[in-house]
């Protein structure tokens, strides 16, 4: 896999570390798969992504088809703070826009304390 990512779990909210280069859907998907698993299997409903470090990112169309092939996956509860690169904001910001168009509640920071400090005040039933 071109990604490699760590994780840490702090009672609800799973932290995610990314780096490396994003440039296949199906890797892309089982990344995702991953997090969302590990979000589910440790009752998680706050994630930190911190792919601030990627050095390569979907485009648009690949990022269309990595959004709808994750959303039946991702819990009606879980909050998402992406950390990107900002080379990358346009594609990324349309992943997210895509994703809030389908119900996903998530965002897109270019620093890690806005994105800490917006995903630790979600209230999520």
């Amino acid at each position: 896999m071109a990604l490699d990512y760590t994780t840490k779990i702090d009672g609800d909210l799973l932290s995610v570390t990314t780096r490396g280069y994003d440039d296949n859907v199906d890797e892309a998907v089982a990344y995702g798969e991953s997090i969302i698993r590990l979000c589910i299997e440790n009752q998680c409903n706050k994630v930190i992504v911190d792919e601030s470090e990627v050095t390569s990112v979907l485009d648009k169309v690949k990022t269309y088809e990595f959004v709808q092939r994750l959303l039946s996956l991702v819990p009606y509860n879980l909050c998402i703070a992406y950390v990107i690169n900002p080379d990358y904001i346009e594609d990324v910001s349309f992943g997210v826009l895509v994703a809030e168009n389908r119900g996903i509640h998530v965002k897109a920071f270019l620093s890690m304390e806005p994105a800490r400090e917006w995903v630790t005040k979600q209230e999520l039933a």
